[in-house]
């Protein structure tokens, strides 16, 4: 037993490894290309990266929370700056000034450091949350490589979208710094806690403490991550609620918990948010409709998820009343709701984000615990599982986003141009 839960463990560890070179190698590539004339330069993965790099740069040089990286004004007390994504969404640029600024080390050299503790950190998340959910070390292994390495296929991106219209090309692209990357991670902490939360009879209190304050974080990290968070809280307990009505009494509580303590980041939140530049919302191209929009890929996954949850029970090989199927469905339904709060609400705000960086590999999250679900079956007659079919399914989403990560660099060293873009702060 003791030599089957350290094979475990190494299989769990080497994934993440494996995940992280991955995300890596743009920077290795520098390195080779450049030798001694890298200077101190991080691989940039995205056009928006020099700003945040910009912004960080300033909190470790001692520079106020309110300063532009765009005009380098700061906030002062004949000078009052007005509030802006930065500055609202501060959490993950002072989690990398901090410890920057204690270590004498630039915004470029944490950049580098990051390329390789978010990826890891990010799988780990992935894993604890499908390990809880499933109960199966080994499903949840291969379950955070698919969900990560897929990610850009899921978000209607990367190599595909570039075969088919020949631009906007992009990998990987939860690892854009700091934005999403930092916390990408903590969202699905989030849901695992929130897990825990409802199954966890003994420290259910906890745990909803727990969810509460990580939701908190998100709210000062990134609009299009929290608000997702939001929307899968209120899927998972609308589904919940449905299931156990008669439990209602006993499971309220979890969730009023963590939706008071989100209520109290939510207020100051509020009132940053009010100290908005006047131009922000232009800038940030909020549009008004009520049109739905229900053809993007996140979606078009949740619900063929759905689908094959409904033909499971519609089987007789599942009851939908279990806790494990009702997660994977809020999952699968999430982004039908992140996409299509506009019919409601009016407003829509840049939707592509959800599909880049968080909605896409929730779906995907969604589709593996589904996967999962169907092909055991009913508790009573549980199928066992093909771990050489989890293991090849891994191996070819490696393989897949291996391609991704190759396919622009090589090309365009054979054009003889610079395959990433560098950036110094």
């Amino acid at each position: 037993m003791h030599r089957f839960e350290t094979a475990n463990w190494k299989w769990t560890l080497w994934a993440g490894v494996a995940v992280t070179l991955l995300s890596f190698f743009p920077q290795l590539l520098m390195w080779g290309s450049r030798g001694a004339q890298w200077n101190g330069s991080y691989a940039e993965l995205h056009g928006d990266e020099w700003v945040y790099s910009a912004y960080v740069q300033a909190l470790i040089d001692g520079r106020p929370r309110r300063n532009d990286p765009y005009t380098g004004r700061d906030d002062r007390a004949n000078n009052l700056q007005p509030e802006s994504l930065f500055s609202i969404q501060f959490f993950p640029a002072y989690v990398i000034a901090i410890p920057a600024r204690l270590l004498g080390i630039s915004s470029s050299t944490a950049f580098i450091g990051l390329g390789v503790l978010a990826p890891f950190f990010a799988y780990l998340a992935i894993f604890w949350l499908i390990a809880n959910v499933i109960q199966d070390r080994s499903l949840a292994v291969g379950g955070a490589v698919i969900v990560l390495c897929f990610g850009a296929l899921a978000a209607g991106e990367g190599l595909i979208h570039l075969l088919i219209s020949g631009d906007n090309y992009a990998f990987l692209p939860f690892l854009r710094r700091y934005e999403p990357v930092v916390p990408f991670p903590l969202f699905f902490v989030f849901c695992a806690l929130v897990w825990k939360a409802l199954n966890d009879r003994r420290f259910r209190f906890l745990w909803a403490v727990a969810a509460g304050l990580v939701l908190d974080l998100l709210i000062f990290s990134y609009f299009f991550i929290w608000t997702t968070a939001l929307a899968w809280l209120a899927c998972i307990a609308l589904l919940w609620f449905v299931a156990y009505p008669g439990k209602l009494r006993r499971d309220f509580m979890p969730f009023l918990t963590i939706l008071l303590l989100a209520g109290t980041a939510l207020v100051p939140y509020a009132v940053l948010l009010s100290r908005r530049s006047v131009i922000m919302d232009a800038g940030q191209k909020l549009t008004l409709s009520h049109a739905p929009d229900l053809l993007r890929m996140p979606e078009l996954i949740g619900l063929a998820t759905v689908a094959l949850i409904v033909f499971g029970v519609l089987r007789r090989r599942l009851n939908w009343r279990a806790p494990e199927i009702l997660f994977a469905v809020s999952c699968a339904l999430t982004p039908l709701i992140v996409f299509n709060q506009q019919v409601i609400t009016g407003r829509s705000l840049q939707p592509f984000h959800y599909g880049w960086f968080i909605a896409n590999y929730l779906a995907l999250v969604g589709l593996v615990l589904g996967t999962v679900i169907v092909w055991r079956g009913p508790e009573s007659e549980r199928r066992p599982m093909r771990y050489r079919w989890v293991g090849r399914m891994a191996f070819i989403a490696i393989w897949w986003a291996a391609i991704e990560v190759l396919a622009p660099t090589v090309v365009e060293l054979l054009l003889r141009m610079p395959s990433v873009a560098f950036t110094r702060s």
